[in-house]
């Protein structure tokens, strides 16, 4: 094997061991306040929809989901949500879908209804990057409960502007958009370990076959 194609060799295992090391873990990019549970919250299913605007502040960010706080009838929980983000209100022209919700189980509030910290995830979204300063709308509906029941989102009277679909403008619910940043990589050190080790012994062996 001559020199060129040495290095070229060494060169493809440093991309793939570049491309094995872990992105920084997800963090919250917009937050608009915390969960109330106890205050009001309207229906994101049987026909219902609410749409709430957002602005992030970071450059090369794709977002990953979002965490909102949803009531259901004591003894329920959330399942399911499809979600559409879009430029407008209730708008899908950026992305759509249907998320399975993991639920965290805040307290039963006064109107004895349970209230739930739950988190959705975006899918296919890895290629779009998000403009800061502009403003993007966040909209749930098509909700379905395990007992499949009425599903409400949270009412926290937020910074963000807030439409539903019967009622028309109403107070901002409770939500968080969780992203991360593109090439914001932190690699573990047993990665780094394992990645210097696999070079020195891909070079090694490349070298002993030179000579040989």
């Amino acid at each position: 094997m001559n020199t060129r194609r040495f290095w070229y060799v060494v060169a493809i295992g440093v991309l793939v061991a570049a491309a094995a090391v872990p992105t920084k873990a997800d963090s919250v990019v917009y937050d608009n306040g915390p969960l109330d549970g106890n205050t009001q919250a309207y229906s994101i299913n049987f026909g219902f929809s609410v749409s709430d605007s957002f602005q992030v502040n970071q450059d090369f960010l794709v977002l990953t989901g979002a965490t909102i706080g949803l009531w259901v009838s004591s003894g329920d929980r959330p399942h399911f949500v499809d979600w559409s983000l879009g430029t407008s209100f209730f708008g899908s022209d950026i992305a759509s879908g249907t998320s399975v919700l993991k639920n965290t189980l805040d307290f039963t509030n006064r109107f004895g209804y349970d209230v739930y910290t739950s988190t959705l995830s975006f899918a296919n979204l890895e290629n779009l990057f998000w403009q800061p300063g502009n403003t993007y709308y966040l909209t749930i509906q098509n909700a379905i409960s395990a007992k499949g029941k009425s599903v409400y989102w949270d009412q926290n009277s937020g910074p963000s502007q807030a439409m539903d679909s019967s009622l028309g403008s109403v107070p901002s619910e409770t939500f968080q958009i969780i992203g991360r940043q593109v090439g914001d990589m932190t690699p573990e050190p047993g990665s780094l370990l394992l990645f210097g080790t696999g070079l020195v012994g891909l070079a090694g062996g490349i070298r002993r076959r030179m000579k040989a």
